[in-house]
């Protein structure tokens, strides 16, 4: 079984408003057989909703597969959370075989599942069915219990038939709108059919999904004949022959030569890459090692790609030749008449003409081969050529690396002058920035012991203004000192503001210098 999808829940549990509530999944996930006979309406309801949401996660892919349901698994990937369903025996029971059928009996059926029975059949298979059905449901002391359901649940897969009508129908349409052109566009191996047509359905088919597809497509629909490993697609139960068989080895072959290209090619452009990083390091000699390896798988891609483009000339001969032989029987059927009235059918015009045909073909097909085989040989070139190109090769990559490390440096050094000069800028603009801020500093300074000087001779004036009165008599020697601080006053602001003029005017001056600058 294919690994599953790793979700967190399953499908059903998801928050899309139509989920059910957490009472009713409660009691979904604890129901049992035990209570079909006390409430029957329920029980049938619960075994639909199970039926459904089981349907949902396989086609979802969350199980696994998408139309093989592997019973095993159930209890843990429908679990929600620690709770895990109780009556999956009843509802698997409940589903077969209308719903569900065990893959065996699936693989080995020789009838179409839809097919309709006769009034015989149905009346005698109604009778055993429902007899058998009535035991299995029994066991020695009455009907089956849930465990038991859930051990012949567990004895096989089972297959999933609405799933699995779906995904035919989907591979119907798909091939309604992209018909087989070619004769061998409608031959397959096994592996080449899974490979092609996995992808019909929205969820990607797993390879059981494919094997179970394939046995609906060839036994149901009737739109492929299988053969072993030979799967054909026609719409009628034509054998599969050894030139299908001879198609399906062609075509098989070309797809591997194909991938051998394709890896070849990459391995190549990985040789390469390592080639210009030796040369990078200077390392030539590993450089040249790498080149002659990549030589090497040019000369293996070459030969493949001479292998498969002969591979490719056989396939459209064979297309060529059944186109051919179709004709030829339209040809026959429509001189059907007067080939009756010939008593020899081999002497006829057409078939001679045909014989004919079909041995200048023959031969045409032989000389194809035998001039593919002969360039095939001219192939690979002289040694000395290939040493030739190796060293051209390598002395070119010498080149480029020396070039670019040359503009490499160049770059370089522009970006270093380019930082070097903003450097300085922004240097000489500290420094001026630095040089305004130790000037303010010093004005700054110079008014406050200017204001402190004011300040203290205006204390001692108020102080000595009380003792006035007591002098107004005399002339004064305190007359004298206020005139003397009046007077220091009057210069400290006279001072101040020649500081701020002359501030001021350095100011204008810096401005006046950065201007053609900026």
């Amino acid at each position: 079984m294919s690994k599953a999808k790793q979700d967190k829940q399953p499908p059903f549990l998801a928050d899309t408003g139509l989920s059910p509530t957490p009472e009713r999944l409660a009691a979904l996930y604890s129901f049992t057989r035990a209570q079909r006979d006390a409430n029957p309406d329920g029980y049938a309801a619960n075994v639909k909703w199970w039926g459904d949401a089981i349907a949902g996660s396989l086609k979802a892919g969350y199980l696994g597969d998408t139309l093989v349901l592997h019973p095993s698994a159930l209890p843990d990937k429908l679990a929600n959370g620690t709770q895990r369903p109780r009556g999956l025996g009843g509802v698997i029971d409940a589903l077969t075989p209308t719903t569900l059928l065990p893959l065996p009996r699936y693989e080995s059926q020789a009838t179409p599942i839809d097919a309709t029975p006769s009034i015989v059949s149905r009346v005698a298979g109604g009778v055993v069915s429902a007899g058998w059905a009535v035991l299995g449901r029994l066991s020695p002391f009455g009907e089956a219990s849930e465990e038991q359901l859930w051990k012949s649940a567990l004895r096989n897969d089972l297959v999933h038939i609405p799933n699995v009508r779906a995904a035919a129908a989907a591979w119907v349409k798909y091939i309604t709108d992209n018909p087989p052109i070619d004769y061998t566009d409608s031959l397959y191996s096994r592996d080449s059919f899974s490979r092609a047509f996995k992808g019909v359905t929205a969820v990607p088919l797993t390879d059981g999904d494919m094997k179970v597809l394939l046995r609906w497509l060839e036994r149901d629909a009737g739109r492929v004949v299988i053969d072993g490993e030979i799967v054909k697609i026609t719409s009628t139960a034509a054998p599969i022959t050894e030139a299908d068989r001879g198609a399906v080895a062609v075509s098989d072959a070309l797809e591997k030569v194909e991938a051998q290209v394709e890896a070849a090619e990459k391995e190549a452009e990985a040789c390469t890459a390592k080639a210009r990083a030796k040369v990078a390091a200077g390392q030539r000699s590993s450089a040249a090692a790498y080149l002659r390896s990549k030589k090497g798988l040019d000369e293996v891609v070459a030969k493949r790609v001479a292998a498969g483009e002969q591979l490719r000339s056989v396939r459209r001969a064979l297309n060529q030749a059944k186109g051919d032989a179709e004709i030829m029987s339209a040809y026959e059927a429509s001189t059907a008449a007067l080939a009756s009235a010939l008593a020899d059918p081999r002497l006829s015009p057409d078939r001679i003409a045909a014989t004919t045909d079909a041995l200048a073909d023959a031969l045409a097909d032989q000389r194809e081969i035998d001039e593919a085989v002969r360039l095939g040989g001219q192939i690979a070139a002289p040694a000395e050529e290939v040493d030739d190109e190796l060293a051209a090769e390598l002395e070119q990559m010498v080149l480029d690396e020396k070039q670019r490390q040359e503009t490499e440096a160049r770059e370089k050094a522009k970006a270093e002058a380019e930082a070097k000069v903003r450097a300085e800028a922004e240097a000489k603009a500290q420094a001026e920035r630095e040089a305004e801020a130790k000037v303010k500093a010093e004005r700054e300074a110079r008014i406050a012991k200017d204001k402190a000087e004011a300040e203290k001779a205006a204390a001692v004036k108020a102080a000595e203004t009380q003792k006035e009165t007591e002098k107004e008599k005399l002339p004064s020697d305190s007359s004298l000192a206020n005139a003397d601080w009046a007077r220091r006053y009057d210069e400290a602001q006279a001072r101040e503001a020649a500081e701020k003029a002359r501030f001021e005017e350095e100011r204008r001056a810096r401005e006046a210098r950065m201007m053609p600058a900026e």
